[in-house]
């Protein structure tokens, strides 16, 4: 007997989501039915493809060679609905990852989108910082993710969206003089995202230039927070001025001119290669859309 694209199909869901349950949820249907589908599948290949841990299920070692092979026949899969579908076949389950920064300035505006034009889909949000997103993508807990300055991967499709603009910011009451240089911020208590988090390591670089090491340094995983931090004097931040222009408007603030120049943080949507398919391209579609709209970042992906 020969396998079919169902059995692989719900082969790839338990995959994704570590359960046979959560397969039957995403292909809307009954948990016996992915239990024999998953079977026979064993059966035709002649090899047991996951072993169960407590509650959930892990892939065994054929399953792992089996879902690389897999996801290819389930991509071609795809091309040929997408070639002879409509937008209609978007629907389902999509786990989204997204960073602090991008979910405070366009998820309303992105999920308002998505519920328009795309009422079928079901989006499961994740947020945090670009290293715990690249993460949750390579263990296959999220789909895609939009990140910050993302480390290279052979396995991940990596789309450029655009550029933030990063400033030093800090209180008024530190009267600090422009442009402020790596010696003037040395000794001031400054605040970042935990290593090895961009932010943290744009703030290193930029006081490594000078050969100098900050002597004060906080964490904190909430770019909110340390934004909310800053405002209240705590502390300084290099931080994206997308995110601060309202307070440094109100004088809460001053955005910081620096000498060496800081670096624009570029972002990008990454999903892996593998999965790549209608609900994917609909996601990646949407974020370029919105971001055409809000003013986020300083050059965007048409």
């Amino acid at each position: 007997m020969r396998f079919t694209l169902a059995q692989l199909e719900a082969f790839h869901w338990i995959a994704r989501l570590g359960s046979f349950q959560g397969a039957a949820h995403q292909l809307n249907v009954a948990q016996p039915t992915i239990s024999l589908r998953i079977r026979e599948l064993e059966q035709n290949l002649g090899v047991t493809l996951f072993e169960r841990v407590g509650r959930s299920v892990r892939l065994s070692s054929d399953g792992e060679v089996l879902l690389e092979l897999s996801g290819n026949v389930l991509s071609e899969a795809r091309r040929i609905q997408e070639r002879v579908g409509s937008a209609t076949n978007v629907q389902g389950l999509i786990r989204l990852g997204v960073p602090e920064t991008f979910a405070l300035a366009c998820l309303p505006e992105l999920m308002r989108f998505l519920a328009v034009e795309h009422p079928g889909l079901r989006v499961e949000l994740a947020i945090g910082t670009s290293t715990q997103l690249s993460e949750d993508l390579e263990e296959r807990r999220i789909d895609v993710a939009v990140l910050g300055d993302p480390k290279e991967n052979l396995r991940l499709r990596t789309i450029p969206l655009g550029h933030h603009t990063m400033k030093w910011v800090a209180h008024e009451s530190f009267d600090l003089r422009e442009p402020v240089r790596p010696v003037d911020l040395r000794g001031l208590p400054i605040i970042s995202t935990p290593p090895p988090a961009p932010q943290f390591g744009a703030i290193m670089d930029w006081f490594r230039e000078a050969g100098l090491t900050p002597l004060h340094v906080s964490s904190c995983s909430s770019v909110a927070v340390i934004a909310e931090l800053v405002s209240s004097g705590v502390g300084v931040s290099l931080l994206p001025v997308s995110i601060v222009k309202r307070a440094a408007r109100a004088g809460r603030v001053r955005l910081l001119n620096a000498t060496p120049p800081v670096p624009s943080s570029h972002l990008f949507i990454s999903y892996r290669i593998s999965d790549g398919g209608v609900n994917i391209d609909a996601v990646v579609r949407s974020i370029t859309d919105v971001l055409a709209r809000v003013p986020f970042l300083e050059e965007s992906r048409r």
